[in-house]
């Protein structure tokens, strides 16, 4: 009986070892995407059923607890004991708790054991409940480097070749709404007002900016359509391959999991620009627009306007020729009316272009003229950033400074940027307003994010065409991150399942040393195990048959706590037809006296005992 109850708890108490051995080893146990499912949508029943199970194993386990200590206990009670004793024996048995000043090790041991079987059911149904886990997934891949210098002489070979502008003109006309929404996009500021804005571009949305990144995840990539020959300068839409794997480490079979939810962060090669914006300094720079009147078809009250925009930015030259509409006198009205010319300086394809800076010159005529003259000073940089992919949704945190573009005084990146702006100088003017301009009235003068914005969403374009067709080994940086997953399992919470497992742990450790205990008695001497002396009805029945009642007679009733100090004893009772207790309870005589003592002290009489009755008489 007593093997076999050691067989049982020891299974169930080895799957709580197993169980929390195996969340402390993997880190995470995330259950099926099915069951994650099941319980979004049926919580309260998940909670039952939980609850069932750890009550039935709290009940099983402290059935067998209270069963060994009782079954140690009968045969510990064998010997003198005293009433306080055995009323702690019956306490740890049942399971309870007593309380005496005078023997606060016994009360301090009833108390913890009745704390230990009452956390029981607690911790199995601590252990047993999943609950919502956000479960990391290291996650490693590759990007184009934008600093190889394998791209930079490949992208310095296709920038620079006779058919560039001729293979660019189809992109550039495609995504020219789009470059300009990347700058209002990262401008987000309107009437002095920060806002919140999306940027959409390949499929992809990003937060305001898209910080020169490709997308790492392959649900983010955007479109599915195939780019064709469209790709490098070329490419305006179509599917980037992406390169990222996951390292699932010791749950590869739970490779897949989806989870009721995902993101992403993953660090990654960015692009962005320090761009400052300044009145224009007519000592070092120097900023003319002219017009040439043409006058329009007879009857028609209206001229046309050619201008002739020219810049010296510290002895580089570029201009720009605009053309526009005015009145029969050649102006243009300054209420809706607007002109606003932009200039890169130097030229990107000049032989002078700096692959560092270059500058943006800026002057609003008409109804743009809040804008004065202005150089806005572009420092092209590649940084490393934080990209986050939650919700459908990409942000870019910058965490590194600049990480310099290139020792090489022939780097194409800024090139490729200052040709974007400078195709947007171009195209944005129309006859009577500027696209850029209307921006500028809306939004405020945030020249220096508008511009920001451009260089990074060119960036990413770039990035995009050349990595359509799949990226050379040798043009290639690392990137890694963390997959997380939200879904219903349980999570490695060390201080708290070490708890959990000292409580279970303890109440097994208590049970088998109590079983082995009665096995050995067992041995040694049996007893009657029908006696049960936790039983009110068979206690009643053994101290009525040992005449235990003397002992607490209506006049002691004063000295009531004394009354537990009493040693008593459990005597075997003779069996007889019909008896159905085999025990009665005693009462035991102090030893006497040493002889000194006698000497020296005067004795009081004791009381008589019911244990000096006679068998025969107690029976009667």
């Amino acid at each position: 009986m007593h093997f076999a109850n050691f067989v049982k708890i020891t299974v169930i108490m080895g799957f709580a070892w197993g169980f929390t051995g195996g969340l402390l080893f993997t880190g995470v146990l995330a259950l099926p995407d099915h069951i994650a499912h099941l319980i979004v949508e049926y919580p309260t029943e998940l909670t039952l059923i939980v609850t069932l199970i750890s009550t039935t194993l709290s009940i099983i386990t402290s059935m067998f607890f209270t069963f060994a200590i009782k079954e140690a206990l009968r045969h510990h009670l064998s010997g003198p004991i005293t009433l306080f004793r055995l009323r702690t024996a019956i306490a740890l048995s049942r399971p309870t708790w007593v309380l005496r000043w005078r023997s606060l090790k016994l009360s301090a041991l009833t108390l913890v054991v009745f704390a230990m079987v009452t956390f029981l059911n607690t911790s199995w149904s601590t252990l047993l409940l999943p609950t919502l886990v956000q479960w990391p997934v290291a996650m490693f891949g590759t990007e184009l480097d934008l600093g190889s210098a394998a791209f930079v002489n490949q992208l310095s070979t296709d920038i620079n070749t006779f058919q560039a502008n001729t293979v660019q003109a189809p992109a550039f006309q495609t995504i020219n709404v789009l470059t300009l929404l990347s700058g209002i996009a990262a401008a987000n500021v309107q009437g002095g007002v920060q806002t919140s804005s999306i940027f959409s571009f390949n499929g992809v949305s990003y937060n305001q900016s898209t910080g020169g990144v490709l997308p790492a995840i392959q649900e983010y990539s955007g479109s599915s359509n195939s780019p064709g020959p469209a790709v490098g300068l070329a490419f305006s839409g179509g599917q980037v391959p992406v390169n990222t794997s996951f390292d699932w480490g010791r749950l590869g079979r739970d490779a897949g999991t989806q989870g009721i939810g995902k993101n992403y962060t993953v660090t990654q090669q960015g692009v962005t620009a320090n761009v400052t914006c300044q009145p224009i300094d007519r000592s070092q720079n120097a900023f003319t627009v002219l017009p040439e009147a043409t006058q329009g078809p007879q009857n028609y009250n209206f001229t046309f306007l050619t201008w002739q925009a020219a810049v010296n930015c510290s002895g580089n030259l570029n201009s720009l020729t605009y053309f526009t509409a005015g009145n029969a006198n050649g102006q243009m009205d300054n209420a809706t009316q607007g002109f606003l010319p932009i200039v890169v300086c130097p030229s990107p394809n000049s032989t002078t272009f700096n692959p560092y800076k270059f500058d943006v010159f800026m002057s609003g005529l008409y109804k743009y003229n809040f804008l004065p003259t202005t150089v806005c000073e572009v420092v092209p940089y590649l940084t490393t950033v934080n990209v986050t992919y939650n919700g459908g949704i990409i942000s870019v945190d910058r965490i590194g400074t600049s990480s310099g573009l290139t020792s090489s005084p022939n780097f194409p990146l800024s090139q490729y940027i200052a040709t974007v702006m400078d195709y947007q100088a171009g195209t944005n003017q129309a006859m009577t307003k500027n696209t850029i301009g209307d921006f500028l009235t809306a939004y405020g003068t945030s020249n220096e994010n508008y511009w920001r914005g451009i260089t990074e969403f060119s960036s990413t374009q770039l990035r995009s065409g050349y990595s359509a067709s799949g990226v050379p080994s040798n043009m290639t940086k690392s990137t890694s991150g963390t997959m997380y997953i939200m879904t219903y399992g349980w999570r490695s919470q060390a201080h708290t399942y070490i708890l959990l497992l000292v409580v279970i742990t303890m109440i097994w450790g208590s049970t088998v040393l109590a079983a082995g205990y009665s096995l050995i008695k067992e041995k040694l001497n049996g007893s009657d195990p029908s006696f049960d002396f936790s039983d009110p009805v068979h206690l009643i029945m053994a101290a009525s048959g040992g005449g235990l009642g003397s002992q607490l007679r209506e006049g002691d009733r004063n000295r009531a706590d004394n009354s537990e100090d009493i040693t008593v004893r459990f005597e075997d009772v003779p069996n007889r037809v019909g008896r159905s207790v085999s025990k009665r309870l005693v009462t035991v005589a102090p030893e006497p006296l040493p002889q000194i003592m006698s000497q020296t002290m005067t004795p009081e009489p004791l009381p008589q005992i019911m244990s000096q009755t006679t068998p025969q008489t107690a029976a009667t």
